[in-house]
């Protein structure tokens, strides 16, 4: 079941080879792996970068953006089978 969130979280992230990877995210109390990013894009709100990945832990499926203004997480949506 697809569900809209947008709220902020924590991301534990690494950056290699110039690019910012979510390692793990915090979202109400709970810890979430992120065992895959399955797509990573961006796009421009005025003239603040928003980067979005859609990433996955063992079996849930969660949207994360990133916002390189605020530097602020945000989970948008998750979906649980």
């Amino acid at each position: 079941m697809l569900e809209q969130i947008n709220q902020p979280i924590e991301v534990v992230t690494i950056f290699k080879l110039n690019q910012a990877v979510p390692w793990k995210f915090l979202w109400q109390g709970r810890e979430y792996p992120i065992k895959k990013i399955n797509l990573t894009y961006s796009s421009w709100e005025g003239r603040t970068k928003i980067y979005y990945f859609a990433v996955s832990d063992s079996t849930n499926y969660f949207k994360l953006q990133f916002n390189t203004d605020n530097l602020k997480w945000t989970l948008l949506e998750s979906y649980v089978d």
